[in-house]
């Protein structure tokens, strides 16, 4: 199963996982400074690297605020679906999660394919971190200013 990452989260990983993750969770999280400190705070990392890491940053929030002025258009639109799309496919694949764990668990002659659950587990943790990680993102966006 392949993750969408960070660009920042990318770079980071190749010399310190660890690292990696407490910045993209930082970042999901609307943590902006927190990030930044892990970054200028690496003692791993050379000052070359902590500028790439902060210029790669700078562009990942960039993007989250792209995504953000997307989802804004859309609830300011008249359409059903472009207002609801988010929500409608969150418990869409969140029903069928349940429905193919009942079936994987109650009805033993019926095989589930490992491409299948792989497929509905890659979709609902993507729309699952993008839905309430940018509603934790936007949140913060309006405490901090």
């Amino acid at each position: 199963m392949e993750n969408k990452k960070t660009r920042v989260g990318k770079f980071l990983e190749k010399i310190n996982p660890a690292k990696a993750l407490e910045v993209v969770g930082n970042l999901i999280t609307g943590d902006i400074k927190s990030a930044v400190k892990v970054i200028t705070g690496d003692a791993t990392l050379s000052e070359e690297e902590k500028q790439f890491a902060l210029q790669v940053m700078q562009l990942d929030i960039q993007e989250m605020k792209g995504v953000t002025e997307r989802w804004k258009h859309d609830m300011s639109s008249d359409s059903y679906l472009s207002k609801n799309v988010r929500p409608l496919s969150l418990i869409f694949l969140t029903l069928a999660t349940v429905i193919l764990i009942y079936i994987d668990t109650f009805e033993p002659t019926i095989n589930t394919p490992t491409e299948w659950v792989d497929l509905l587990k890659s979709l609902l943790l993507g729309i699952y971190i993008s839905y309430f990680g940018s509603r934790g993102l936007e949140k913060y966006r309006k405490i901090s200013s």
